[in-house]
């Protein structure tokens, strides 16, 4: 099974999207329909639908955490339409991002909206104790994803910041969040300590692989595939992993090609192009497929114990295969 075989949300996406629909609103107004066009058509829902399983893999139902995964989903996109604006990314799931087709200012407000809207949603039922815990985790995921954001623009166009660094990243704006989608629902589900844990270390793992995967689709997949440009990290001069993992290993004339590209030097598909060629011969490419299957196998391990995951076992598989 894959999440281009099979969507990751399955039978989730209709409840999710009606959940969406009745938080954000039916667009009566400019805000309305600016959040609405940055979450639908929906993107993977993988944030959400880790939250519901994750409640059912504990004895728990999807019903009881659905208005606090689209809550999650929420502030997910919000944090999509803000990155893009720090991006300066006109494409957003294959087709204009917010900022593109609305303008700035309205991106902005857009993001800020989605997050109010999220916040309101995850607050808005259950058990007191629990969906305050819950909540918590999330709140502080999102903090690290924003230190994340500001850590990824500090080391634009540094090819020495070193494969730690890049990983930290990926850590912080990435793994945090899926890993507090699956804290989350255990939570309020009513899961064992224990239970919860394994589940956020579950999602953080996974996080990780998603996201080194999703470094690896500029120069494995075709943008319509990945509904997103190719060239946009080195547009950007954004150092990802296996750029850093080719650089680490490179003989000095591919070192040499990968800093001109990065001092901005040459146009981006000519760059992209070049980069290519210099992760093939290092074998970066192979080294960072490698990496994101260790971190699907430690997501596996985490759900050891936990016999109702069998479709949290499923999206582990396909994060590291995932080719869009």
């Amino acid at each position: 099974m894959s999440i281009a075989a099979t969507p990751v949300g399955g039978t989730h996406i209709p409840l999710l999207e009606a959940e969406l629909l009745r938080w954000v609103g039916s667009g009566d107004s400019l805000l309305e329909v600016s959040c609405l066009d940055a979450l639908f058509p929906p993107g993977k829902l993988l944030r959400p639908v880790l939250c519901m399983e994750s409640a059912k893999a504990v004895g728990g139902t999807a019903d009881q955490v659905l208005a606090f995964a689209a809550g999650i989903e929420c502030l997910h996109v919000a944090s999509l339409v803000h990155d893009d604006i720090v991006d300066q990314d006109p494409v957003r799931r294959g087709r204009a991002s917010t900022a593109e087709q609305y303008g700035l200012a309205e991106a902005l407000v857009a993001g800020d909206g989605l997050s109010m809207a999220g916040i309101a949603a995850m607050l808005s039922g259950g058990p007191a104790e629990r969906v305050l815990h819950a909540a918590r985790v999330t709140v502080e995921a999102l903090r690290h994803m924003c230190q994340g954001i500001m850590r990824e623009t500090e080391i634009r166009g540094d090819l020495t910041c070193g494969v730690p660094a890049v990983l930290n990243v990926m850590q912080a704006k990435t793994a945090a969040l899926t890993g507090a989608a699956c804290q989350a629902g255990a939570i309020l589900a009513g899961a064992t300590p224990e239970q919860d844990r394994a589940l956020r270390t579950y999602g953080e793992q996974l996080g990780m692989a998603f996201q080194i995967r999703d470094d690896l689709l500029p120069y494995t997949a075709e943008d319509q595939i990945t509904g997103k440009t190719a060239i946009s990290d080195v547009a950007n001069l954004q150092p990802t992993l296996p750029v850093l993992l080719a650089y680490e290993v490179a003989d000095k004339a591919d070192r040499d090609r990968l800093t001109t590209v990065f001092h901005g030097d040459i146009d981006p598909v000519t760059a992209h192009r070049d980069i290519l060629a210099v992760l093939t011969r290092t074998g970066a490419l192979t080294k960072a497929a490698q990496m994101a299957s260790s971190r699907a196998e430690r997501a596996h391990v985490a759900l050891t114990g936990l016999p109702g995951a069998l479709r949290l076992a499923e999206l582990a598989t396909s994060a590291a295969d995932r080719q869009r």
